[in-house]
C-alpha cells in the first residue's frame, strides 16, 4: 500500500509539472484490482482508451508510463475550457464499452482534480452490484477474482462481439450471392442480368464491405443512445460506399445493401451491448430508419440517387420505408428461413420479391415489371415447389433485364438476423447453464 501511495504522489507531482495558467490535463488510469496493475488486461484497456482520447480530444502533447499503479497515460489538452473537457471524459467513462474500467481525471490550475460532483453528475457505480464503487472498495463487499473475471469478460466483449457480428455479415453475404437460381442477380454460375459485374467482383466488394460492418458493430457496441449514432454511422456509410467504389472501379455492387446491413449490425451491436431480447433490433431499426427515410422528402435538385428518383417519381420508399417500419418483410421472412434447410433460402426469396416495392426493379424496368414480377413470384410462392418452373422463370427475367437488388438485400439481412439470432439465443443458453450452477 504504501509503495502504491508512493506511486501516486509522484504522479501527481508529474502532473503538477504540467500544469500552467492555460493547460488542462487528463489522467487516464485503469481500475484493476489486486497489486499487480501492470499485465496484459490493463495494458489493453489503456490503449483502447487512449485511441477514443486522441479521438475526442485537441492534444498538444502526451506520456504514458507505468508504475505500481498500472499503466497511465497524461494529456495536454488544448481549451481553456476544463469543464467543457470533464464533460466529455465523463460521457467516455460513461459510454464507452471499457469506460467503467477507467478513470479519467481532470485538472486544470490545481492538482485536485475536477470531480463528478462539482459537475452534479452522480458518482461512478461498481462493476458488480451498481451501487457506489468507492463505498464498495472501502468495504470490500466483493470477492476480488469475481471482480479480475468481470474484468476480463468485459474486454473480450468488447474485442470479440463485433468481430462475430462481423464474421456473421460476412457468412450472410456469401449466402445471399450464392444463392441459386439467379432471376436476375449475380450467382457463382452468372452474372445476371448485370453486364459491368460478375460473381468474382461480388467477392471483392464483400472483402470491402466486410472491414465496414466491423466498424459499424464497434460503433453499436456501447451505452450511447442509439438515436446519438445517427449521424456517424451516415458518415461510415458513406465512408464504406467510397471504399466499395474504389474496390470495383466504380461499379455499384452492394450500395443499398451498405445501408441494409449496416443498419442491422449497428442495432444488433447495441441490442448485444445490453443484454436485450433479439426482438429490440427492430425497435432500434425503426427509430433509426424513420431518421433515413425523413431523408427522403428534404431531396431537390438533379444529383438524385435512382432510389430517390423513384420515390419523388412513384412515392415508393423501397428499402428506406421498410427500415422506418423496422423491416416487417424481414421479420415475416425470419419465419420462413431455416439455416439447416436449404430449399427454405430459395422459398425466402421468393416471398421477399414477391412482396418486395424494389426499387431498383422499377429504376431500370418500371413499375408495371414490378407488379408483374410480384404476381409471378407469388405464384411460385405459394405453388408446389415445381423447381422446373423456378428455373424457367428465372432464365425469363435474366432474358428480359430485370435485378431484383432490393429483394436481395431484404434477403442478405435476413440471413443475417437469423444467424444472429441464433447467436444471441446461445448467449442466453449458456447464462441460464451458469444460472442453474
Amino acid at each position: 500500500m504504501v509503495d502504491i501511495l508512493t506511486a501516486r504522489d509522484e504522479r501527481i507531482r508529474l502532473i503538477e509539472s504540467l500544469l500552467n495558467k492555460d493547460k488542462v490535463i487528463i489522467c487516464l488510469r485503469v481500475n484493476y484490482p489486486g497489486q499487480e496493475k501492470v499485465n496484459q488486461d490493463t495494458i489493453t484497456v489503456a490503449k483502447i482508451i487512449h485511441e477514443e482520447i486522441k479521438k475526442n480530444f485537441q492534444l498538444t502533447n502526451y506520456r504514458y508510463f507505468e508504475s505500481l499503479e498500472g499503466p497511465i497515460y497524461l494529456y495536454e489538452v488544448s481549451s481553456d475550457d476544463p469543464i467543457i473537457v470533464k464533460k466529455r471524459t465523463i460521457a467516455i467513462e460513461d459510454n464507452h464499452p471499457l469506460g467503467r474500467l477507467v478513470d479519467l481525471d481532470v485538472y486544470y490550475q490545481s492538482v485536485k482534480s475536477i470531480s463528478r460532483k462539482d459537475l452534479n453528475v452522480s458518482s461512478r457505480k461498481c462493476y458488480l452490484c451498481n451501487e457506489d464503487a468507492f463505498k464498495c472498495i472501502i468495504a470490500q463487499k466483493h470477492d476480488i477474482n469475481e471482480v479480475k473475471n468481470y474484468f476480463r469478460d468485459k474486454i473480450n466483449s468488447f474485442i470479440n462481439v463485433p468481430l462475430d457480428l462481423m464474421e456473421l455479415a460476412n457468412q450472410a453475404m456469401l449466402y445471399e450471392v450464392s444463392l441459386e437460381p439467379s432471376f436476375g442477380k449475380v450467382t457463382p454460375s452468372t452474372s445476371g442480368a448485370h453486364h459491368d459485374m460478375d460473381y468474382q467482383l461480388f467477392l471483392d466488394s464483400i472483402s470491402v464491405l466486410s472491414k465496414y460492418m466491423l466498424k459499424f458493430a464497434q460503433l453499436g457496441y456501447q451505452s450511447k443512445p442509439i438515436v446519438a449514432m445517427y449521424e456517424e454511422s451516415v458518415e461510415l456509410g458513406k465512408a464504406c460506399e467510397k471504399a466499395m467504389f474504389v474496390k470495383t472501379k466504380g461499379v455499384n455492387t452492394q450500395k443499398g445493401l451498405i445501408f441494409v446491413l449496416g443498419l442491422l449490425v449497428m442495432c444488433s451491436a447495441k441490442v448485444l451491448f445490453e443484454g436485450s431480447d433479439f426482438q429490440k433490433i427492430f425497435t432500434y431499426v425503426e427509430i433509426l430508419g424513420k431518421k433515413k427515410f425523413c431523408e427522403l422528402d428534404k431531396l431537390n435538385g438533379d444529383n438524385l440517387t435512382k432510389g430517390e428518383q423513384v420515390y419523388k417519381q412513384y412515392n415508393i420508399g423501397g428499402v428506406r420505408y421498410e427500415a422506418s417500419l423496422g423491416f416487417p418483410l424481414i421479420q415475416e421472412a425470419l419465419k420462413i428461413i431455416n439455416l439447416n434447410d436449404r430449399k427454405s433460402y430459395l422459398k425466402t426469396f421468393l416471398f421477399l420479391m414477391s412482396k418486395c416495392d424494389d426499387t431498383t426493379i422499377i429504376s431500370r424496368k418500371g413499375i408495371d415489371t414490378l407488379n408483374d414480377v410480384k404476381q409471378v413470384m407469388n405464384r411460385l410462392y405459394n405453388s408446389d415447389f415445381n423447381m422446373e418452373e423456378i428455373v424457367r422463370v428465372s432464365d425469363e427475367f435474366v432474358q428480359k433485364g430485370i435485378n431484383p437488388g432490393g429483394s436481395c438485400d431484404l434477403l442478405c439481412g435476413t440471413f443475417f438476423l437469423k444467424l444472429v439470432k441464433n447467436y444471441i439465443d446461445k448467449i442466453k443458453s449458456k447464462e441460464g447453464e451458469k444460472h442453474d450452477e
